[in-house]
């Protein structure tokens, strides 16, 4: 699929928040600022990273349908799938692709709209950190030699319904859209001067489309890899159908002007205003004649505006490589697992029975890696157990540096290392998730592999150590008589406690995570006990999740509310394709709620953007594994679906999108 555009922070807390309840984990709703990632096209691929015991399913090796090694069963063509929406409670609510903040999740994009509306470049199938060239309607791009100017070729057979080609001119009209209503978007990034970079459309100073391509200038020179992995797989080409301001028709001027046009806002206003507003028309979604111009291989036959299901047929006139074998596919939405799971209970051989389903966590079976089949629950009922995706992810709870009570404490690397090694990922992954989990590694992740990980951040790769963790506080001069440790040497030398804490201040601080979440109640209580035997008290305390979200701002003189949390276990940061931190932890950057600021850290992460260097990439990976950073990793979880006996699967990817094309019977 393509990623929204960036990075960003989810509202569930990483993979074991999932675990209690059936909310969307991963990136499945954005709770925060976005940031954008790439492709990379060096040789570099991701080592495990991690000690991890036998019981862990996270070896690289791919998502749901990749499990085994076999011959894939030959396609029975036709028929019609029913898959339940995933996760429960949650369905689209927006099918226009020009999608605000609050609209940014799996649901609306990767498990919908890229049914009908590809972008020009499709990333994460079969859980590869790669672009896949066949599955959107551009070509791969080639560039000048001042490496300024990219020259995307659209390919001549990818047609809208309509019988329209898809141009360069539908390219065009998606970014003067972008240009003029960038506030607007979900995908734009504003200009981060931390490392000396823009964004699309920001970072644009030319184009020039035709219908057979489209040639796009920079303000100067970056990293090929980012442009096309991070930028232009954001880039939804848009039917000149869709060029009008209102129901009767009546034809808008958005599509036919350029960026720097002096009227481009008084143009695309109006068309943005109308397409917006039927884009979140439920009740029109199947209906309105502007979705019914697509290019992607399903176009939307029937939607739910009552209870969000909806169904997909093949489109005739798709003309990309892969098209269905499947006519129909039925997403049906359930309001919670357990309903969801009574429809797997009952069988498989029915005809409303559902091919495709998500066992709740409390009925999964124990993950077994010599046989993925073993005391499967629903094996009399006709289903095997498949493991789903690993996400390009990290997981992990926040500490404020600019916390007032124990900011200085949070900045100090020993600290964040004791911390982390009495972080126990493998025993949450062997015991709430029951194996099916993956530890976050370092804020490049480890899994799925793909990223380009250094001998240092492979070396550096986090893991539960409490000897190390008391060594490092006695160590640095606390005194562990008692919980909380107390500082009895106070200065900067190496020895000591570190900057700005006094002698006899304490080791404690206060770690809030959402209400509601019950698995993490025996997970972070074991951390709270481990970090103890080091001297480190921390209070847990549990709010909703909606005020967890409110407290997540950063300190700053404006925003005093910003400075009184300690450390929140909120959500993850879900990557696009080019793990890079340049608006996660930049210096200004958007989603940098945590006080964090390192001149040499944004120095290497303009590298990243801005070279194709394996060298770039190595060092700020290098840098990453040395600082103190403000976030302490936590496992993620693999969801485990049950696939109906008989049918054929592959084709999710890394990002918590399906690829219903690649779907279709074996008998």
């Amino acid at each position: 699929m393509a990623v929204s555009s960036t990075r960003r922070f989810v509202a569930a807390v990483g993979a074991l928040a999932a675990v209690g309840a059936a909310a969307a984990c991963g990136g499945t709703s954005s709770g925060g600022p976005k940031q954008n990632t790439g492709a990379t096209a060096t040789a570099s691929t991701a080592s495990t990273g991690s000690a991890g015991s036998s019981a862990q399913p996270a070896d690289g090796s791919g998502g749901a349908g990749t499990a085994s090694s076999s011959p894939e069963p030959a396609a029975k063509e036709g028929g019609i799938a029913r898959v339940a929406q995933w996760p429960p409670g949650s369905s689209p609510n927006a099918i226009f692709p020009f999608l605000s903040v609050d609209q940014l999740s799996a649901q609306n994009t990767g498990q919908f709209q890229y049914f009908f509306f590809r972008p020009l470049y499709f990333v994460g199938l079969d859980d590869k950190l790669a672009i896949d060239y066949e599955m959107g309607p551009a070509d791969k791009p080639s560039w000048s030699s001042d490496g300024l100017t990219v020259t995307i070729p659209m390919k001549p057979g990818w047609k809208w319904s309509n019988g329209e080609q898809v141009t360069g001119k539908d390219v065009q009209f998606w970014l003067n859209m972008m240009k003029a209503e960038s506030a607007s978007l979900g995908y734009y990034n504003a200009p981060n001067a931390s490392i000396g970079v823009k964004y699309i459309p920001d970072s644009i100073t030319a184009t020039k489309a035709s219908d057979s391509s489209i040639s796009i200038t920079f303000d100067q020179a970056y990293s090929p890899d980012f442009i096309v992995g991070n930028s232009l797989q954001t880039v939804t080409p848009m039917p000149l159908a869709w060029d009008v301001v209102d129901d009767k028709g009546t034809k808008g001027k958005c599509a036919e002007d350029t960026l720097d046009s002096p009227t481009l806002k008084a143009d695309c206003d109006p068309v943005y205003k109308y397409l917006s507003a039927a884009g979140k028309d439920t009740k029109t979604f199947a209906s309105n004649p502007l979705w019914k111009v697509v290019d992607g291989p399903w176009q939307l036959k029937d939607f739910d505006a009552g209870t969000g299901g909806f169904t997909i047929a093949r489109n005739p006139q798709f003309g990309g490589e892969h098209k269905p074998h499947l006519d129909e596919v039925d997403f049906v939405a359930y309001p919670t697992a357990d309903a969801e799971w009574k429809a797997l209970q009952a069988g498989s051989d029915r005809p409303e029975s559902l091919q495709l389903g998500v066992f709740p966590s409390a009925d999964t079976p124990r993950y077994d890696k010599d046989d993925i089949q073993k005391d499967n629950p629903l094996a009399g009922a006709g289903y095997s157990v498949e493991k789903g995706a690993l996400l390009d992810s990290t997981s992990f709870y926040k500490l404020n540096f600019g916390s007032k009570a124990h900011g200085a404490l949070f900045r100090q690397r020993y600290f964040t290392k004791v911390l982390q090694d009495e972080m126990d990922q493998q025993g949450a992954i062997d015991g709430p998730l029951k194996g099916w989990g993956y530890p976050t590694t370092g804020l490049v992740p480890g899994f799925p592999a793909g990223n380009p990980l250094s001998p240092a951040a492979k070396g550096a790769a986090a893991q539960f150590d409490p000897d190390e963790a008391r060594t490092l506080m006695q160590a640095h001069g606390w005194d562990l008589s008692t919980t909380p440790a107390t500082c009895k040497s106070a200065g900067t030398a190496d020895n000591q406690c570190g900057a700005g804490i006094k002698a006899g201040d304490k080791a404690e601080f206060t770690l809030e995570y959402p209400t509601d979440y019950q698995a993490l109640d025996p997970v972070l209580a074991a951390y709270r006990d481990a970090a103890a035997k080091a001297g480190v008290a921390i209070t847990l305390k549990t709010k909703p999740q909606d005020a967890l979200a409110g407290e997540l701002t950063a300190c700053a003189p404006d925003r005093p509310a910003g400075c009184e949390w300690d450390a929140i276990l909120y959500g993850g940061w879900v990557y696009s394709l080019l793990p890079t931190a340049d608006t996660l932890l930049t210096s200004g950057a958007g989603a940098n709620i945590y006080g964090f600021s390192d001149p040499r850290f944004d120095a290497a992460v303009a590298k990243t953007v801005k070279s194709s260097e394996p060298q770039a990439w190595y060092d700020y990976e290098d840098y990453a594994s040395a600082v103190a950073l403000p976030m302490v990793w936590m496992p993620n979880q693999v969801w485990v679906w049950a696939v109906a006996k008989g049918f054929h699967d592959s084709g999710q990817d890394a990002y918590q999108g399906f690829a219903p094309e690649f779907w279709y019977y074996t008998r």
